[in-house]
């Protein structure tokens, strides 16, 4: 009989939607975080419920093919030892049986998009600052209970390791109690913007770390963020301490403008690629209504193919990027709304919708607003595939999926993005 404390040896049947292997013995599921399906391995039971349990690798015994060997122990990188094609293969297989047990759907997908660059990949990274005299940057281990060091990040880009490396070597003395965390983000030039997040607007060692940074190459600006809700790690109020509160993004045909507290997608390259399918598949001179467009990304993207683009969000902050850019390149066919999408598109009409929204999805009362909406085209990024499908099953009411793509754009973690395409059912062409 199984017990907390007993040891079995298995062979892994499946990875489920966390990546974690799955084992069946005695009619109990076990998961097994870090194991693959067809492995044969020793594993110690840490949990047990009724009908399931959770276990830790004691020895792999038979190892898969798809098995990479590497040292990294750290939380974000959960997916890691899996082969770039098994992590594909992955995500295909979750976003299927996501869309079937969550929806009943379901879904044929052609193709997945992704690239070759499975590392260094983010333009934008958060640092802990751990409890230690000098500043020393930390990322969470794969437990997610302790802070490990880092001088260097594999999925971080080659300008933010270079940071990070000249950062541990040369030490400053700093109180861990004030300053909180560093972010750095990146463009495709490497040029970068530094942000400090402390609990108040000095601290020991903040005059020092500045001259420091300052005197790297291409750091554009520094700011600093006052952290005001321990639920978050930024604040509302930014102050720049050198240089300018912005970097430049190209996308499309435009340069966007990218503040310590825009929200960006961190790997361009890749949706980008979802960006031009969206574009490819709009249909042309329509009203598009960009909902949750952050800076405009999309939105500014797709404008030269449409009539005209509405774009909703709720971030001053985005909304004011937005704004520059729009009036830079004389959109006049392109509008800047701050606000709720659920508020704001109650009144508008359009002939086509685009949703980025955040992790938890769409809202309710805006679900029901789209349905009463005769949208020729919708499309649905998402960063969670779990609360799409919830989404798609309320809205497959009225619009039809045409296609499920899923986006393969943080290699070595269990995110998920994933693009659907739908129409509306009572237009009988497309």
């Amino acid at each position: 009989m199984l017990t907390v404390g007993s040891r079995i040896v298995s062979k892994v049947v499946d990875l489920d939607y966390e990546g974690q292997g799955v084992i069946k013995h005695e009619g109990v599921v076990i998961f097994v975080k870090g194991l693959i399906d067809e492995e044969v391995a020793e594993v110690e039971i840490t949990q047990l419920k009724k009908n399931f349990g959770q276990g830790k690798i004691v020895q792999i015994i038979e190892k898969s093919p798809h098995r990479i060997t590497h040292h990294f122990k750290l939380g974000s990188l959960d997916l890691l030892h899996l082969s770039p094609l098994k992590q594909l293969q992955w995500q295909i297989k979750t976003t299927k049986e996501s869309f079937k047990k969550i929806a009943g759907i379901d879904v044929e997908i052609k193709h997945i998009i992704s690239n070759q660059q499975t590392n260094h990949y983010r333009n934008k990274t958060v640092y802990h600052v751990m409890n230690e005299p000098f500043l020393t940057l930390g990322l969470y281990d794969d437990t997610n209970s302790e802070l490990m060091p880092v001088s260097d990040f594999i999925l971080a880009d080659h300008k933010t390791n270079e940071i990070l490396k000249y950062l541990s070597l040369n030490k400053v003395l700093i109180n861990p109690e004030v300053l909180k965390h560093i972010i750095f983000r990146t463009n495709l030039d490497q040029e970068v913007l530094i942000t400090l997040v402390a609990l108040e607007r000095s601290f020991l060692g903040k005059v020092e770390l500045v001259e420091k940074l300052k005197k790297i190459p291409k750091v554009k600006g520094i700011t600093l963020n006052i952290k005001d809700n321990p639920k978050n790690i930024l604040g509302k109020e930014s102050i720049v301490l050198y240089g300018d509160n912005r970097i430049i993004e190209r996308i499309g045909s435009y340069e966007l403008m990218i503040n310590d507290r825009s929200f960006f997608q961190v790997n361009l390259p890749v949706i980008t690629d979802a960006y031009q399918l969206i574009k490819d598949k709009l249909n042309s001179n329509l009203h598009v209504i960009d909902a949750y467009s952050g800076i405009g990304s999309i939105g500014f993207f797709i404008s030269d193919k449409t009539r005209k683009v509405t774009m909703i969000e709720s971030n001053p902050e985005a909304t004011e990027m937005a704004n520059l850019v729009k009036e830079k390149y004389h959109l006049e066919h392109v509008d800047v709304i701050l606000g709720r999408a659920e508020e704001i598109m109650k009144h508008l009409s359009a002939e086509a919708l685009i949703l980025d929204p955040p992790r938890n999805g769409l809202m309710p009362e805006l679900i029901t607003e789209i349905l009463s909406q005769n949208y020729q085209q919708i499309f649905y990024l998402s960063c969670d595939v779990k609360t799409l499908a919830r989404d798609i099953k309320l809205l497959n009411e009225k619009y039809e999926i045409l296609e499920v793509v899923p986006i393969r754009m943080f290699f070595h973690t269990t995110e998920l993005e994933t693009l659907v395409m739908l129409k509306n059912k009572q237009i009988l062409y497309y």
